[in-house]
Formats: structure tokens, sequence, C-alpha cells
């Protein structure tokens, strides 16, 4: 918009430069008038300019194939589920990787559809696009300015200075307390189906009423508490945890929570902050009561490696402890990446194992086969076991790989181009938004073929030459773009390897030990959240305990 900034800076001149003549030449009433009509004028040509004149004679993206109308913020976070409208558009509208959007104020949205679009942006020229600033602010309420909101070379240090805690090594040396947690679940499910059991049967019988959602992010929470700050937070057998009570009132899925969400990304937040909502006081509650959480654990944390003369390796048994060693980071700096990896650590897979639960309880036979693998591989759920025991498992493999794919935590994200660049041939004005949509990518014909919607765990399995079944990680695409849950590049989600050995644990776990299915096989299911997503009923099951392991 080069010629457009030209002509706005020609008019901003003459405005300035008349403010000096009319000073002089009339009074102060005039002046006023005159000034501010001058004012208006500068506005109305800037407004003419940016929503007529370049979207539709200058702009060098108006050629791209378009979708029809206009879309908004609203249009992308109010879809139900968020990413079916981009998926409809990718099978509907032919294009060579980009589709064209226009808001309602004639600003420019590129959808990326295929291989070269989606590598550009996530690799190639990565740091040619950021958040959009509105919707960091507003994110960074939540989760402070760690590692997933970082920019720039501030983003380039970070990274840098986190990934020795998430090397393959680090996570596969986690994998025994995933274990121990995931064992830990399995005990308290068996005393809440005891405590509620199902309608018309007998506590005897072992079948009962367990509600997924909520128990899958207690997990998760207690086993990044250890991983990442070394505190347990034992969640699991409180059912009254205060930080579990603080992400669920931030993340709970429901739509004034997404009207919220929708508000926060379009006003700058000294002004949303300011609507008298009381959501925006939940928020300054529990971010507070959090970020206070996290000082505190900084603080001890920091306090006791004086006090003991910690070694290397000591330091090294949780992911604070590494970056302490590292000495990269001030102690606000490390609250700020605390409370990333609390949020996205455990949400995000929480999120996952309640969708792999109602997969399988669509696809029963799925879950029977899989029950079978675990047991024949492992002797029981309190068994010791070694991270490729779960690893190699192919059906296990593919049915968390499917989750992955069908049910990315993320559905949808936006970026901002902060200069000129390129995607997939094509000249990128600084400023046009870009809809990554990991929901739409991952079920696109282009890459997975007419099933692409479907759940079908074989795909990630191949036979070796005795004929026996091997796990394979690409699902049959041509390319490894065509998953994007955990995107790809710089960019991509650090922690992509903990959340699938998470995943792996407590999948097995689950499915090992119990057998299960909609507590009301008609109940409709609603996917929705803010920021993750989670099915806006909840994930009521009738779980049984299944003898012998």
């Amino acid at each position: 918009m080069a010629l457009g900034d030209t002509l706005m800076a020609l008019a901003a001149f003459s405005v300035a430069e008349g403010y000096f003549l009319q000073r002089a030449a009339f009074p102060d009433e005039t002046f006023r008038a005159v000034s501010l009509g001058a004012l208006g004028v500068n506005l109305l040509l800037r407004a003419i300019w940016g929503m007529i004149i370049w979207p539709f004679f200058f702009n060098p993206l108006r050629h791209l194939p378009r979708v029809p109308g206009l879309m908004n913020h609203a249009a992308i976070i109010f879809d139900s589920p968020r990413g079916r409208k981009p998926l409809h558009w990718m099978k509907t509208i032919p294009n060579d990787g980009l589709i064209h959007m226009r808001d309602t104020i004639n600003q420019s949205y590129l959808l990326p559809t295929n291989h070269q679009a989606l590598l550009d942006i996530m690799s190639t020229n990565t740091y040619d696009f950021e958040k959009p600033w509105r919707a960091r602010n507003f994110l960074a309420r939540i989760l402070g300015f760690g590692l997933i909101l970082s920019e720039g070379a501030a983003h380039r240090k970070q990274r840098k200075a986190l990934t020795p805690a998430f090397n393959i090594k680090n996570i596969r040396a986690m994998y025994t307390l995933m274990w121990d947690k995931t064992n830990q679940l399995l005990v308290e499910l068996e005393k809440e189906i005891q405590a509620c059991p199902m309608d018309g049967t007998n506590p005897a019988d072992g079948v009962g009423k367990i509600e997924m959602g909520v128990w899958g992010s207690r997990l998760t929470l207690d086993i990044i508490g250890p991983a990442a700050m070394g505190r347990d937070f034992r969640s699991l057998q409180n059912p009254d945890n205060k930080v579990a009570d603080s992400f669920l009132a931030i993340l709970e899925p429901t739509k004034e929570k997404m009207a919220f969400l929708a508000m926060n990304f379009t006003l700058p937040q000294w002004i949303a902050q300011r609507v008298p909502w009381r959501l925006n006081d939940v928020v300054a509650n529990e971010t507070g009561f959090l970020r206070d959480m996290c000082n505190d654990i900084v603080r001890e944390k920091r306090g006791s490696l004086k006090a003991t003369n910690a070694s290397a390796k000591d330091l090294e048994t949780d992911i604070l402890g590494t970056m302490m060693m590292g000495g990269d980071f001030s102690d606000t700096e490390l609250v700020d990446q605390m409370l990333t990896f609390l949020a996205a650590g455990h949400e995000t897979t929480a999120s996952a194992l309640t969708w792999a639960c109602y997969l399988l309880t669509l696809y029963p036979e799925a879950q029977e086969k899989l029950r079978a693998e675990i047991r024949a591989n492992i002797p029981s759920g309190d068994s010791q076991i070694t991270y490729s025991d779960l690893e190699s498992l192919p059906l296990l493999n593919g049915v968390c790989q499917e989750v992955l794919r069908l049910y990315p935590t993320v559905p949808a994200t936006i970026r901002e181009s902060i200069r000129d660049t390129t995607v997939a041939g094509k000249h990128v004005p600084r400023g046009t938004r870009i809809v990554l949509c990991p929901y739409a990518v991952n079920r696109c014909p282009e890459f997975w073929g007419s099933n692409g919607e479907e759940f079908i765990p074989e795909r990630w399995i191949d036979t070796d030459k005795t004929g026996a079944p091997v796990v394979n990680h690409t699902g049959g695409a041509s390319t490894n773009f065509a998953q994007i849950t955990f995107l790809h590049g710089q960019r991509s989600c650090i922690g992509k390897d903990f959340a699938r050995a998470e995943l792996r644990c407590a999948v097995a776990g689950v499915v090992g030990r119990f057998a299960f299915e909609m507590q009301d096989p008609k109940q409709e299911i609603h996917i929705a959240g803010a920021v993750t997503t989670k099915p806006v009923e909840g994930m009521h099951l009738r779980m049984r305990r299944v003898e012998g392991w």
C-alpha cells in the first residue's frame, strides 16, 4: 500500500501546513471548525482509499479465487465447529494454494490450502507473520508473553533457550511420571464408578457415570505440574483444586466466552478491559491467582537452589529448573513461561483425551481392538513401562494420530504479515491476515482424499516384510503439512512430543482398564471453546471395569 501511504502523508502534511496559516488568519472558533473539517476530510480520504480504492483496484490479491460475500472475526470464532466453513471453501473453491477473503471493511484475509502455501507461511517466511496485536494482548492476560505469544527476535531467543528441555531424550524420561499419573487416574475413576453407578445397575456391577472432560483436565494438570515446575497439584485426589477450577473458569466452552473472545479480538485491551462485563473480573481474578502461584513457585525454587547448591542434574528434573540453569530468563519471564506451559501443557492433551474417548464410543470395534493390543503388550495397568512399549503399538499410535488430526486443540488461528512477502508465488502485502486452519487442513481432500473426515486409525499403520503391523508417521499423506495440529517450522509447538507421549499413556491406561460408551447414545455433541475445543455438553460416559488388567 505504498501509494496509499504516500497520499495519506501528503494529506497530513497539507493539514499541518494549513494549521499555521489558519491559526494566523482566523479567530479561534473558525480555526477549530476548519481544523476539524480538515481532519474529517483526511479520515474520509483514508477510509475511501482503504475500503474502496486499494482493495478493488490496487491490491495484488484481488485476482485470487475469493470467498463470496464478506466475512468477519465472528464468522470464524462462532463457526461450529470452528473450521467448518474454511473446510467447505477448500472443497468448493478451485485454487492454487490461496483463497482470498474480505472482511466487513474490505481488509484482506488469505486461507492457505496446499503444501507450498503452508510451507512459506510456517517455515520459509515464518517471521514475516505475527499474531495480530489485539489477539496477542488479550491472550497475554491468560498466558503471559511466553513462547506462544513472543514474536521475532524475542521468540528466536526463547525458543533456543527452551529447546533443550523438550528434546526427545527428556520427553521419554517423563513416561514414568505420565504412566504413574495415569494409574492414579484409573484408581480415581474406579472410585467414581462405585460412587455414581448407572441408573438401574448395582454398584457391585462396576458400571458408572463418568464425565471424562473434567478427569482428563485433572490428569494432565497433575502431569504438567511436576514436569514443568516440580509442583504436584494432586488435582486427581482433590476435586476442589483451585488451579483446575481457575482454568475451568477461564476456558469452559460457553457462548458468552465466545462473544467475550470476539470482543477482545476486535477492541484494544485498554477499552476491552473497561467494558462492564463480569468475564473481565473472572479473567482478572483467575489469572491473578495463577500468576501469584507461579511467582511463589519461582521464588521458592530460586531460594531452594541457592540454599542447597543444587547440581545441574538436580536442576534438570523439571523444565523450570532447566530454564534457571540456562540463565536466559528473569523471574518475571519465568513466570510467563510457566503460565504458558500450565495452560498449553495440560488443556491441550485433556481435550485430546476427551475426543479420543468420544471417537472410541462411535467406533466400538476399534475400541475393542485397541484394548486387545494394549493388553497383549502391557501386562497390567500398574506394571512398569518404557517409552518403546507405547510408541511401538501400531493401533495405539493410529488412534492417537487420528484424534489429533480430526480434533486439533486449536482449530483455527490468525497471523498478519508485518512486511511485504511472498506465499505460494504470490505477492502478499503488509497487513494481510492469514487464517491458519488445522481443522480444515487436517481433513482436506487435497491431502487426505475423499475419506479425510473419517476416523481411520489404519491409515497410520504399515506392514513389515513379515506382514506384521508397524507404525507409520505420515498417515499416507504426501507431506507433513497435511497435519498442522502442532503447526510446523520455527513456530511449531515445542511441546508436541510431550503432548503425544501424554496422550499415548492416557489412552492406553483408560482403554486398557475400561470399556465405555455414551451415557445417552442419542446425545448430539457440539464442538466449541474460547481458545481450545471442547464438547459443550461435556463427555458423559458409561464406563465399566474390564477384569483381567
